[in-house]
């Protein structure tokens, strides 16, 4: 993982867990000629352009997972890309086609020449990765799946969407969006190995059909089903997860959706406490790299023995409507 609290995914995590954030003004104005806060990837050089900076950003995300992992053979392994939704300027949609290639490129690595593929699809972009290498390990005659996401909302495009739609973070909206960037990469294979710690047993999809654009109001609906079916996939209800993760981003219409989805699946009263993590606190808004950068996070809690029990439901929303979600279990508990 790469993000702007850390340069690995041991670092950013560790970092998370202090409650640092890297939070700061950006080299952009907001309409009152204020600076923008935002959180950036240190050491990134502003002057790149945009597919650069994404580009940048996913191989040294990939570079950390790749140097953990010396005895795999890559080019049996399907390289499974998560990119901003076409519909977002200054997101990275329009590298889909070749994303693939310009990392092999970049990092002189061979990835299944088959089965890789780039998911346009936002936050929820990682976990429909992950169903496809769910897929891919079934019946693709795969050994593992690279997951991997990579976003940034610090360019002038994405801020002026944002602000165009009432939606970025300014003294003058409070109710907003604080940009971010980051990248993120986990390795999924079908059978654990002495290494894995973090287990995925159980997916879910569903459609809002409220989402944050539209002037409907909110019921919580498509994260409930998605988080229903999630649950049901792997036998649990909502009460024995103890841990949640989602992607908000700091607006209210984030946080008014998870207890909507705790009222209409919550059955069992839990007495123990069910934290809510997310990384938007620490490093802003990371879009498409926000599902995978929670399955990092879980990975690392589970690891080092912090997280509060040993099971955790991942919550993603995308703009558009799409909703997914993850459960996941210590498997080495």
């Amino acid at each position: 993982m790469v993000c702007p609290v850390g340069l690995s995914a041991a670092s950013a995590c560790a970092a998370k867990r202090a409650g640092i954030s890297a939070l700061a003004d950006l080299p952009y104005p907001d309409n009152a000629g204020e600076p923008i806060v935002g959180g950036a990837v240190p050491g990134l050089d502003w002057t790149l352009p945009r597919a650069s900076r994404l580009l940048k950003l996913l191989t040294s995300g990939l570079t950390d997972l790749l140097n953990g992992q010396p005895d795999v053979h890559w080019d049996q392994v399907p390289l499974l890309v998560c990119l901003a939704e076409p519909g977002r300027p200054g997101g990275g949609a329009g590298l889909a086609l070749s994303v693939v290639g310009r990392v092999e490129e970049e990092l002189s690595v061979q990835f299944h020449p088959k089965n890789s593929r780039a998911f346009p699809s936002g936050h929820t972009a990682g976990f429909e990765a992950l169903r496809e290498a769910r897929n891919l390990l079934q019946h693709g005659h795969v050994p593992a799946c690279v997951v991997c996401g990579a976003d940034s909302f610090l360019n002038a495009a994405a801020l002026l969407w944002l602000d165009r739609h009432y939606r970025l973070k300014t003294p003058a909206n409070r109710d907003g969006v604080i940009p971010g960037e980051a990248a993120a990469a986990v390795l999924v294979q079908a059978t654990p190995s002495a290494s894995v710690t973090a287990e995925v047993i159980g997916l879910g999809f569903g459609k809002e059909p409220a989402p944050i654009l539209s002037e409907e109001p909110l019921l919580g609906r498509g994260l409930a089903d998605g988080a229903r079916a999630a649950l049901a996939e792997a036998k649990l209800g909502l009460h024995e997860m103890d841990l949640r993760l989602s992607d908000v981003t700091g607006e209210l219409y984030g946080f008014k959706e998870l207890p909507l989805v705790e009222g209409r699946l919550m059955r069992v009263v839990r007495k123990e406490a069910q934290p809510l993590w997310h990384w938007a606190e620490a490093i802003g808004d990371s879009g498409a790299a926000a599902g995978v950068a929670q399955l990092v996070l879980a990975d690392q809690a589970f690891r080092k023995g912090y997280a509060p029990g040993q099971r955790a439901i991942c919550l993603t929303s995308s703009v558009a409507g799409e909703r997914a979600v993850a459960v996941l279990q210590n498997c080495q508990r």
